[in-house]
């Protein structure tokens, strides 16, 4: 993994919640997050997110792709 999900809440500044994934990746570009979060955030089963702490969860318990 090439990020830290404790440090990913700084990848997600700016965005208003609810949030779509799409929301998400923009933010999470626009804040020069690591390609692989990009990613994960991609491949996520849910299309909206209420909170960075949601999408948190979400990440921890998504399975990472190797």
């Amino acid at each position: 993994m090439d990020f830290n999900l404790d440090e990913a809440h700084q990848y997600f500044e700016g965005v208003q919640y609810p949030a779509s994934k799409e929301d998400l990746i923009s933010a999470a570009e626009s804040n020069n997050a690591p390609d692989a979060l990009v990613e994960r955030i991609g491949a996520l089963g849910r299309a909206e997110f209420s909170s960075s702490e949601d999408v948190i969860e979400e990440l921890q318990a998504s399975p990472q792709s190797t």
